[in-house]
C-alpha cells in the first residue's frame, strides 16, 4: 500500500471543526478548477462509486516504482503492482471501463519488467534521498484556521533531483507537448519544490518520468520530461498564488461552511476526460446523497 498519511472523513471534519485544515497539492487543484467541487470532495467527504481506474492504475505503476527504488526483487514489485490492481472492484464500471482495465491490467507485468530494465542496477548504485516519502509541514493560521500541508513526494534521487512518475498514453503527434502544458498548469511540482526548500534542500533539478502505457499494439516504454527551468522560475509566483488560495480556503471553511453551493466554474464542467463526477448534481438532475452514484470517503486522499 502507499505510505498512510490519511485520516479518514470523520476524522477529518472534526479536525475542521478545531479549526485545522489539511490541503495538499490536489485540493488546492481542485479548488482552482470549482469552488463548489471542492465543497463536494472534502468538506462534505463524497466521492463517485464508480472507481476512477486511471487513478487507481497510477497507484499500481507507484508501487511497482516505490518497490524498485526500494532494492526489492522483481517479482515482489509485480505481486504488489497487482495486489493494488485487484484492490479495485471490476463489478462497479461500466462495460466501456471493464475493457479498458482488463488492458491496463494486461501491461503491468510488461511495464514492470521495463522499468527494471530501464533503471538497471541504480537503485543499488545511487539508492534515492527520498522514495514514496510522506512530507508534512505547518503553512500558518488564517481567519481562524490552521493549516497543515501535506503530500507524498515520488522520488528524489541521489543527486537532490526532485522526480515524479505519471503516466500517459502517446496518442497524437502532439501529446508531449501537451502532456508538458498541462502538468506545468498544475501545483503539485511547487508545492513539493516549496516543501524542499522550507526544509532546507538545494534542489538541482525537476522531473517527470512518463510511463508512457501500451497503445493499439505498442509496447510501453518510459520518457522523461525535464521541466526544472519552468518550475523553478515559476517559484516565486506560484507561492504568492499558493497563499492565496490557502487564504481563501480558510475564509469558505470559516465562514461559508454551512452555505451551498458554493462558486461553480461551468468550464470545470467538461474536461479531456469527460464530465465532472458532479455535473449529475449541479446539473439537478441527481442528489448528492443518491447512494447509486455517491458515497462518503472512508479515507481523505493524497495525491498520487
Amino acid at each position: 500500500m502507499m505510505p498512510d498519511i490519511h485520516n479518514t472523513i470523520q476524522e477529518a471534519y472534526w479536525e475542521i471543526e478545531k479549526g485545522i485544515i489539511r490541503i495538499n497539492a490536489t485540493q488546492l487543484k481542485t479548488w482552482a478548477e470549482c469552488r463548489e467541487k471542492h465543497r463536494m470532495e472534502y468538506l462534505l467527504g463524497k466521492s463517485p462509486v464508480s472507481p476512477n481506474i486511471h487513478y487507481q492504475f497510477g497507484s499500481v505503476i507507484h508501487k511497482i516504482a516505490e518497490c524498485y527504488w526500494a532494492g526489492k526483487p522483481y517479482m515482489e514489485a509485480f505481486h504488489s503492482g497487482l495486489s493494488v490492481a485487484q484492490e479495485l472492484d471490476i463489478r462497479l464500471l461500466d462495460s466501456k471501463d471493464q475493457g479498458k482495465w482488463s488492458a491496463l491490467q494486461d501491461a503491468i507485468a510488461p511495464i514492470t519488467t521495463i522499468y527494471y530494465g530501464y533503471h538497471g542496477d541504480k537503485a543499488f548504485v545511487s539508492p534515492p534521498k527520498m522514495n514514496e516519502q510522506v512530507i508534512e509541514w505547518e503553512w500558518g493560521v488564517h481567519a481562524g484556521m490552521r493549516v497543515i500541508c501535506n503530500g507524498i513526494i515520488d522520488r528524489v534521487s541521489q543527486d537532490r533531483r526532485l522526480i515524479d512518475t505519471k503516466t500517459a498514453s502517446a496518442v497524437g503527434t502532439m501529446w508531449k507537448t501537451d502532456l508538458k502544458k498541462r502538468l506545468l498548469r498544475e501545483p503539485q511540482m511547487g508545492f513539493y519544490l516549496r516543501y524542499l526548500m522550507e526544509a532546507g534542500m538545494n534542489v538541482s533539478g525537476i522531473e517527470y518520468e512518463i510511463i508512457v502505457k501500451p497503445y493499439r499494439g505498442s509496447d510501453p516504454r518510459i520518457e522523461t520530461m525535464d521541466v526544472s527551468r519552468e518550475v523553478i522560475e515559476f517559484q516565486p509566483v506560484f507561492i504568492q498564488q499558493m497563499d492565496w488560495a490557502i487564504r481563501e480556503i480558510c475564509e469558505f471553511y470559516s465562514k461559508c461552511r454551512d452555505a451551498e453551493p458554493w462558486p461553480m466554474s461551468h468550464t470545470a464542467c467538461v474536461s479531456m476526460w469527460g464530465e465532472c463526477n458532479f455535473l449529475p448534481v449541479c446539473s439537478g438532475k441527481k442528489r448528492l446523497d443518491d447512494p447509486s452514484l455517491y458515497k462518503i470517503k472512508e479515507k481523505r486522499e493524497v495525491e498520487v
